[in-house]
């Protein structure tokens, strides 16, 4: 073996040993799987308007601390999607509206989000019965309750799988993701 292969090898075995691409991954933290984060959904969502498929703006609400002590600010964007929606009905059936929370995205990285919420508007069951009753036929015309959620409104989240994020993007950015 040359004098030359010898101190590649060894140049090598110092690289791989000495912590370098520790350093690297030192730059990053750990947002861990299972974390709980207030969502703050930013657009008013109604079962009137929307429809499945639909995607809406989402920020994270409050600040998040690791247990490296390295604090998450809010204002970091993501989207949502409209999972299902259905409008009011005739017979007092009331309007549905499920949304999940897909992402919010810190940096490069999207932290992906295990979150759904789903409501359902006011049912007019007894009214029209009543209207029925007193107005024959005419009575199930009376419709139910669309129903919305409002911007501003938080949801709970949770972190979907865990995420490597690189702490120099910290705080957020204003544009949306």
């Amino acid at each position: 073996m040359s004098q030359l292969t010898k101190h590649i090898i060894t140049a090598a075995m110092f690289f791989s040993l000495s912590g370098i691409p520790q350093l690297a991954n030192a730059a990053t933290v750990k947002l861990a799987e299972g974390t709980p984060l207030t969502i703050r959904v930013d657009e008013k969502l109604s079962s009137a308007t929307s429809t499945q498929g639909d995607q809406f703006a989402i920020s994270l609400n409050d600040k998040v601390e690791l247990a490296d002590g390295v604090e998450i600010k809010s204002g970091y964007h993501g989207k949502g999607e409209v999972t299902a929606a259905s409008k009011k009905g005739y017979m007092g059936k009331a309007g549905e509206l499920k949304v999940r929370l897909n992402y919010i995205r810190i940096g490069d990285t999207k932290v992906y989000l295990r979150a759904n919420k789903s409501q359902d508007g006011q049912d007019a069951i007894g009214a029209t019965i009543a209207l029925t009753i007193l107005f024959g036929p005419l009575g199930l015309l009376k419709r139910g309750h669309d129903v919305a959620i409002n911007s501003g409104q938080e949801i709970v989240a949770f972190v979907d799988r865990d995420a490597e994020i690189d702490p120099s993007t910290l705080p957020p950015t204003t544009a949306l993701n």
